[in-house]
């Protein structure tokens, strides 16, 4: 029962992480920065090769050293941007999870206080990630299938153990302000306290939006088959609230990371889960029926 227990507790939790988006939508406005952010980052990066500048290519054709130096800061960037407005939305809904009332800037600002180390901890994860990709297309480039499986397995150890270890980062950096080191080592051991529900957390939240994804796909889809005419109303209907759903389960995923994080911290539930019906990972028992 107790597995079963872990995972309820996790779909509850994953629940109520989502309404608490719906209390502070802003949330999804950070996500939607980083989004154009990251977007931003990404056409720099691409449009050096697509003006077709001659410092991109070497004499064999290749990508030339300039370029692929070039693109690695960009993904840094990428990397940055990502840490800096995922740490925006850990401080923004700590601030909701303990009793205040975030506005905007609280989050901003929290991110800028500790730009310093959301820069060298983007980087960080940038390098570990570029690192855990390239070894993943080795393996899908490799013709020997032995080599092939093994660069698989350990593609997926080390990015299990690797989001394991770095879990709750963000939240030792930017709420208690701690260094690289020291976050890293306190995530560690947060960590297994309450792995279960940190596994179930991410799996409820991401088989939401896979709910949440099929009638939108549906109704998409209805639009550019009824109306075959006006086929990009059903694209743009499909792109906003597939956007509008990314954000959402994207802020929910870094609201349950603040409240795992208190709840390890505290032994109990943030005050606005045990009000919304969930204390210290707990199911509240059904009411007793009268008959």
């Amino acid at each position: 029962m107790g597995f079963f227990d872990t995972i309820g507790r996790g779909w509850k939790m994953s629940k109520l992480s989502m309404s608490v988006v719906k209390k502070d939508p802003e949330l999804m406005v950070y996500m939607a920065l980083s989004g154009i952010f990251s977007l931003g980052v990404m056409v720099a990066m691409a449009a050096p090769e697509f003006l077709n500048q001659p410092w991109t290519r070497a004499e064999n054709g290749q990508m030339s050293p300039a370029y692929m130096g070039f693109v690695f800061c960009g993904y840094m960037g990428i990397s940055i941007v990502v840490t800096f407005w995922n740490s925006a939305i850990i401080a923004n809904s700590h601030i909701r999870l303990t009793g205040g009332d975030p506005k905007f800037m609280d989050g901003v600002s929290a991110a800028m206080k500790n730009f310093h180390l959301i820069v060298i901890w983007g980087i960080i994860a940038g390098t570990v990630g570029l690192l855990l990709k390239m070894l993943n297309q080795a393996a899908r480039d490799s013709k020997h299938g032995g080599a092939q499986a093994l660069a698989m397995v350990l593609n997926i150890i080390g990015a299990t153990i690797w989001w394991m270890m770095t879990f709750f980062m963000i939240p030792h950096m930017v709420i208690e302000g701690k260094s690289i080191r020291d976050s890293m080592k306190s995530s560690k051991e947060m960590f297994f306290k309450t792995w279960g529900e940190n596994v179930t957390s991410g799996l409820g939240i991401g088989l939401i939006t896979f709910l949440f994804a099929i009638p939108i796909a549906i109704v998409s889809v209805g639009i550019m088959v009824a109306v075959p005419q006006m086929w990009w109303v059903g694209l743009i209907v499909g792109g906003v609230a597939g956007a509008i759903l990314i954000a959402w389960s994207g802020a929910a995923e870094q609201v349950a990371v603040s409240a795992l994080y208190l709840y390890s911290k505290n032994g109990e539930m943030p005050k606005l889960y045990q009000e919304m019906g969930m204390t210290s990972f707990q199911m509240q028992a059904p009411a007793a029926r009268v008959l």
